[in-house]
């Protein structure tokens, strides 16, 4: 399963998508989705993932991607949202 650092509290959890299990915190908008995606195992070492979460704890808020990567990851989500994964993950995991 996939290793991520979560958007709002810098917490590394698993899975990009499911909720924090720290904070509870759980990505909803695109945007969060993205940076969520973005920050996982598939795209960096734990090194660089621990350091993301030490970002967030830091300064409130999730580093900023520069503007070729969003263009990229924000492509990416778009293919997979359009695939109808997300909504059955999220169908799966409604009560989590």
């Amino acid at each position: 399963m996939t290793k991520a650092v979560c958007f709002q509290c810098g917490h590394l959890k698993f899975g990009s998508f499911l909720a924090c299990d720290e904070c509870q915190a759980k990505p909803k908008t695109d945007d969060e989705l993205i940076v969520s995606l973005a920050m996982s195992d598939h795209y960096f070492d734990q090194e660089t993932m621990e350091s993301m979460g030490e970002y967030i704890r830091e300064h409130g808020h999730p580093p900023h991607l520069d503007p070729e990567s969003e263009k990229t990851f924000r492509r990416n989500f778009e293919e997979v949202k359009a695939s109808g994964a997300l909504d059955q993950l999220f169908q799966d995991n409604e009560g989590v």
